[in-house]
């Protein structure tokens, strides 16, 4: 047996309980990441436009698998579940959606609708795992971290930037709950980053406002 395959087989052994893990089985649920953020009535026209680039991942967390914290710096996958997309397209998409659904001062984008943006949003992703930090057959901690960038799309210079971080205990070990504890906390977290973007856009376009207003 390879390091690598007793590495993965150690990790199994320490996080047996009511989920199972590597090796996978033969067929695998798929899973949405669910938005829980409320959707509110806004205003969609004539506002700024801010692009949302899918986020930069480590290659741990760029697939489609759900991530486990296997402790000393050890990741392992659930066993029998999987996204239904990507990790950074999954995020891309909540926040986007996210956006859509609270901020009346902005308007979400993907880079590749072709519209003129005024705003650029560029996200690193640097956790999206379930933490078993208190022993393997307990409901696990999700813990969500990614740093945002907002890049003035005119002069490409960045605006503002800040890290979002996120945690979330399931209410049980098994898949159903740990994936609903993930949606639940990135859904705080894309909450978190709309405003925080919608205001940061806000407040330059107050500042341009009173720069132009001084001018004239």
């Amino acid at each position: 047996m390879t390091a690598r395959n007793l590495l993965l087989a150690g990790a199994a052994l320490a996080l047996s309980g009511c989920i199972s893990l590597l090796p996978e089985s033969e067929t695998s649920a798929l899973y949405r990441l669910s938005n829980h953020v409320p959707e509110t009535e806004v205003a969609s026209h004539d506002l700024p436009v801010v692009r949302i680039g899918r986020p930069i991942a480590p290659r741990a967390l760029s697939g489609d698998r759900i991530a486990l914290d296997a402790g000393e710096g050890r990741i392992a996958y659930m066993a029998g579940a999987n996204w239904i997309s990507a990790v950074p397209v999954l995020i891309q998409e909540l926040v986007i959606d996210t956006i859509d659904r609270r901020s009346t001062v902005v308007v979400a984008a993907r880079p590749d609708d072709g519209v003129a943006s005024s705003w650029d949003l560029r996200l690193e992703l640097r956790r999206f795992e379930a933490v078993y930090d208190q022993g393997s057959n307990a409901a696990p901690r999700v813990d969500v971290a990614i740093r945002a960038r907002l890049v003035d799309a005119a002069n490409r210079e960045v605006a503002s930037t800040r890290t979002f971080e996120t945690s979330r205990r399931a209410d049980g070990n098994r898949q159903a709950l740990i994936v609903d504890a993930f949606s639940r906390a990135a859904s705080e977290m894309s909450s978190e980053l709309a405003d925080w973007a919608s205001q940061q856009v806000n407040a330059a376009a107050q500042a341009g406002s009173a720069a132009s207003g001084e001018a004239g």
